[in-house]
């Protein structure tokens, strides 16, 4: 029973993690949304690649027909394929000869006139490297953008973790997100960590979607059944009696803001991860105690 009290608290701090996780996410795609942060970072990479030139290489990249047909008027994409863009680069600075078809020769001969050294020099040892045709020329520029893409990438997470980080700090200092208060909840409050336990199951059975595009509304579900099942261990209250009020001696508040900072920062980890491992606790506590081992 004690061992089963304990999976059940975890299981309801978890679960907790998992509802706010969601919501962070969604205030973290609404802020990217409002200031189009994707398509300022891919704006970013692609002018960190040609920089060094007095040529704007990336607006005249950015008005060619291939990527200004990828995203709406007026606005910039947020994604351009890394083969849109070795050709939008090719036309650009070694523009073909009408009637004449571009040989490896000629798109050198006009390569090495690229005033800009850097970019000269990049593509230089691109065509150089290549099997002497256009398309290995140009496949090796194409692994040159998803190289930066990658690394880009790693930059952009970083970015949205810390949007996550600040949003779910702004999150959980309104409701009251205490993850010490949670546990203290969830072990007084059987009922309330059935309850919870309850729903979780079920959802867990259902499976999570492989589907990336369906797996942000499986988790949108999650924390609206969740919620609907009882009151959250979280919020306010106004009785000082109360352990969700705030209490204004210096161990209260201390251990208040730790466990609000605690909260924020496993929001960070993502609705994913705390799902998988809900998961793996779930499995676990049904499996129960393995049976003896036979004499």
């Amino acid at each position: 029973m004690f061992g089963s009290q304990i999976l059940e608290v975890v299981i309801g701090l978890v679960v907790v993690y998992l509802v706010l996780s969601i919501g962070c996410s969604g205030i973290k795609e609404v802020f990217a949304s409002l200031f189009a942060l994707r398509a300022k970072t891919l704006e970013m990479a692609i002018r960190n690649m040609l920089k060094g030139s007095a040529t704007d290489y990336t607006s005249k990249i950015y008005g060619h027909s291939l990527i200004a047909s990828t995203a709406p008027e007026g606005q910039k994409p947020s994604y351009i394929s890394a083969r849109s863009f070795a050709l939008a680069l090719f036309d650009i600075v070694a523009p073909a000869i009408p009637g004449q078809p571009q040989t490896i020769t000629s798109l050198r001969t006009a390569v090495s006139q690229i005033p800009e050294e850097k970019l000269r020099s990049t593509l230089l040892n691109f065509i150089d490297s290549s099997n002497g045709t256009v398309e290995d020329a140009r496949s090796k520029v194409e692994h040159w953008f998803d190289d930066t893409m990658e690394r880009i990438s790693g930059w952009y997470k970083r970015m949205a973790q810390k949007i996550i980080f600040v949003s779910g700090l702004a999150l959980c200092f309104a409701l009251n997100a205490d993850s010490l208060m949670v546990v203290k909840e969830l072990w007084s409050d059987q009922a309330l960590a059935h309850a919870i336990v309850a729903q979780a199951n079920k959802k867990v059975e259902t499976g999570f979607p492989a589907d990336p595009e369906k797996q942000n509304a499986f988790l949108q579900a999650v924390a609206t059944d969740i919620r609907n099942t009882n009151a959250p261990p979280i919020g306010w209250a106004r009785d000082s009696a109360d352990i969700r009020s705030w209490h204004t001696d210096p161990w209260s508040i201390a251990f208040k803001l730790f466990g609000i900072f605690l909260t924020a920062f496993a929001i960070t980890l993502g609705a994913p991860f705390w799902f998988d491992l809900l998961n793996t606790i779930i499995n676990l506590r049904l499996s129960g105690e393995p049976p003896a081992a036979s004499k």
